[in-house]
């Protein structure tokens, strides 16, 4: 037994060691997890069809698990380490019916090479990739695999949950504008190379949605420097993205869609997602 400045050792091992970590910034707050919610298909055999396939070892056997990630991400084999992505990049863009908002902010094109998560959420939103598409799954390649069906709504009805299908044949009209611009802080702001419209009236506009969070996680706004989109608003580059309103990986809490607010009510102070951005 050696006595240490950090505790004793014995054999090795050190005893009665006492460590300080700093506390880690979160990149949210709140929410449920994702086990459960809309996103867990590793419990929602509803998505499932029966699947044959063959493990590492040569064993046959058909699929009824997956993993909580694994349609999204993977920690091998990914198609780029950011976000460790495990599905095919978009083949094509994102329009909408419109030039101009009726503020006159321009409408974006969504392009596969858009830099802003969106374009993620609309590879399996748009009703033209499958769920089970993914690059890498039980250590296989697993490209092309379509009987996983994005929108099933049921064990018996096959059809189509129109609900789940924005952007289908890149077609965004009659769909709320993403990748644009925020008036933060009753400002103009430059997004995705888009400027906010001259008719846009700041009174309109709450000015710091993110600091509105009357249901623990509030509306998440980005910011693009030109060569990135990240988190956060910063000013005079805020804009907004599908997961402004929406959190991807938090338990389906509000409306089941996942949303960061509430799809009943009037006021901001109730949770109603519409006010928390619009000062209507």
């Amino acid at each position: 037994m050696i006595k240490t400045s950090k505790g004793l050792v014995v054999k090795g091992l050190v005893i009665g060691v006492t460590m300080a970590f700093p506390l880690m910034a979160q990149a949210s707050i709140g929410g449920a997890g994702m086990v459960n919610g809309r996103h867990d298909f590793a419990v929602r055999a509803m998505f499932l069809t029966a699947q044959t396939f063959t493990s590492p070892g040569g064993t046959a056997g058909t699929v009824n698990q997956v993993g909580l990630c694994t349609y999204c991400h993977t920690p091998h084999h990914a198609q780029n380490t950011r976000l460790l992505w495990n599905r095919a990049p978009a083949t094509q863009a994102y329009t909408w019916d419109e030039a101009t908002t009726a503020g006159g902010t321009a409408y974006p094109t969504i392009q596969p090479t858009y830099k802003g998560p969106s374009v993620k959420c609309l590879s399996c939103h748009d009703g033209s990739v499958s769920i089970g598409d993914v690059g890498a799954y039980f250590q296989r390649p697993r490209w092309g695999a379509a009987t996983l069906n994005t929108f099933k709504v049921g064990d018996q009805d096959t059809s189509a949950k129109v609900s789940n299908k924005i952007g289908a044949g890149g077609n965004m009209a009659g769909n709320h504008p993403i990748g644009v611009p925020y008036p933060y802080a009753n400002a103009y702001n430059v997004y995705n190379g888009i400027g906010i419209g001259a008719q846009v009236v700041k009174e309109e506009y709450v000015a710091s949605p993110i600091l509105s969070v009357p249901l623990g996680n509030g509306v998440k706004l980005y910011n693009d420097t030109g060569s990135s989109i990240t988190a956060g608003a910063v000013a005079n580059l805020t804009g907004i993205e599908c997961s402004s309103c929406h959190d991807v990986h938090n338990k389906s809490s509000n409306e089941d869609i996942m949303l960061r607010g509430k799809l009943n009510g009037s006021t901001q102070a109730d949770g109603y997602i519409c006010k928390q951005c619009h000062n209507k």
